[in-house]
């Protein structure tokens, strides 16, 4: 565990001008952690034993953004990069679950460390001083262990969002928390509701990244039920699937684990059987089935996603990703053109991914098999691709000007036709050709207007 951490020169600065002017002056937080983790950390927050007008007098002439004063904090600018300065404090009660009812600045790092989340996040550092640790910090960081400081519940009452910040230290650090830290986090999840969905939305995308997601998803089903209570029905729901040797629940666990860390391809899996618990159906031989559970899926994921405010960007693909994972998928160009033309290729791509995830997932012997299928689909994508085959209009061989100077009146009719002659060159029943593309949309349009 490292003992001296690197700090970039403009950090250097601004502590050296708090210390001048008669102030202490720190990195705290997750700078610190991070730096002696081995780290390199991409932002510093520095406390300080100087009031917030204080500050603002060191940094006269300086851009800063005073919208934290009211709680201690001046951001001041180092050319692009924006660094928190906050006044050692004490905090009063949440009665909102987020921000403290009110503030009180004391001149002592100990009681300003005092009221951070975690051990690991509640050392501060300075090359003068070094590491100072009052509550076994460098400890928990090397044991990897995830440890509230002081009280974990009054920790987790303070703010909701705390339980989410530890579910991620699991997830993406692999923390594993002290038995008193874990209980908390069962105890207090209720305070998730009183978060704000878009705070959650970001903690929720980076616990999705980590290696152990699946893992802390399971032992925390609970807590994160809290949040997508939707999730709670495919909690050990038995699919009688001769496909499947999981519940719903597991299967998802399954699946979320094999994809790739990416948050959206994460997030997916996660929702992608949503649904299953839904229109769930036994047959007379004691078989499950769960006819359009893409669809349904699809929408309540939609559902979901809007109420936890994410980007339309995100939902729509999400939602694209879900309603369509199991499309059934071969080797066959005109139907990869097809994919291609109707998702794009960035979508379709990670549909790819969430096939075999989702594969991965079921009973072992059916891998193997829709491996050597997608292996075999991807490889006519990349071929389609890197041989250039008309899939879009924009490739089409004509445009509706040609259509037009060939002798077809402008009109309506110019965008069918040309959506026919595409049809006809993805399915191979035409070459995209501009004599034979013109020659098919003449007799096309003949067609239109005699009917």
């Amino acid at each position: 565990m490292k003992t001296q951490i690197i700090l970039p020169e403009y950090i250097l600065n601004m502590m050296s001008r708090l210390r001048a002017a008669g102030y202490e002056a720190f990195v705290a937080g997750g700078a610190v952690r991070d730096g002696l983790s081995g780290m390199v950390p991409d932002d510093f927050d520095l406390c300080t034993s100087a009031l917030p007008s204080e500050t603002e007098r060191v940094f006269a002439g300086e851009k800063m953004i005073r919208t934290g004063i009211r709680h201690g904090t001046i951001t001041v600018m180092a050319g692009k990069r924006q660094v928190e300065i906050t006044t050692y404090r004490t905090e009063g009660s949440y009665s909102d679950g987020r921000h403290p009812d009110n503030v009180q600045f004391v001149t002592e790092l100990k009681k300003d460390m005092s009221r951070r989340d975690f051990t690991v996040n509640a050392m501060a550092y300075s090359p003068e001083t070094g590491v100072i640790d009052y509550f076994d910090g460098i400890k928990d960081l090397k044991n990897g262990i995830l440890r509230c400081v002081g009280n974990p519940d009054t920790r987790f009452s303070e703010d909701g969002l705390r339980i989410m910040r530890a579910l991620r230290f699991m997830s993406v650090r692999g923390f594993l928390p002290d038995p008193a830290t874990a209980e908390a986090i069962h105890r207090c999840a209720y305070m998730l509701e009183k978060v704000a969905s878009e705070r959650i939305d970001r903690e929720l995308l980076k616990f999705l990244e980590g290696s152990r997601a699946a893992e802390i998803l399971d032992h925390y089903r609970d807590v994160f039920a809290r949040i997508i209570p939707e999730l709670s029905g495919m909690f050990d729901f038995d699919q009688k699937s001769p496909y499947h040797n999981r519940d719903v629940w597991n299967h998802t666990l399954a699946a979320v684990k094999a994809i790739r860390p990416e948050p959206q391809l994460r997030m997916t899996m996660l929702l992608h059987d949503i649904a299953k618990p839904v229109v769930f159906v036994e047959d007379e031989n004691g078989r499950g089935h769960f006819r359009g559970h893409q669809q349904r899926g699809s929408e309540i994921a939609g559902t979901i996603l809007k109420r936890m405010k994410f980007s339309n960007t995100f939902i729509e693909e999400t939602v694209t990703l879900i309603r369509e994972h199991d499309r059934r998928l071969f080797v066959d160009r005109p139907l990869i053109r097809r994919c291609l033309n109707q998702l794009g290729e960035k979508t379709f791509r990670k549909l790819l991914e969430v096939q075999m995830a989702d594969a991965a997932g079921k009973y072992e012997k059916y891998v193997a098999s829709t491996e050597e299928r997608l292996r075999g689909v991807r490889s006519v994508m990349e071929k389609i691709l890197s041989e250039g085959d008309c899939y879009t209009l924009s490739s089409l061989a004509v445009s509706g000007t040609d259509l037009i100077n060939g002798g077809i009146p402008e009109g309506r009719e110019i965008g069918k036709i040309l959506s026919f002659l595409l049809d006809e060159v993805i399915e191979d029943r035409l070459p995209n050709e501009k004599n034979a593309l013109l020659s098919a949309a003449k007799k096309r349009a003949e067609d239109f207007f005699s009917s």
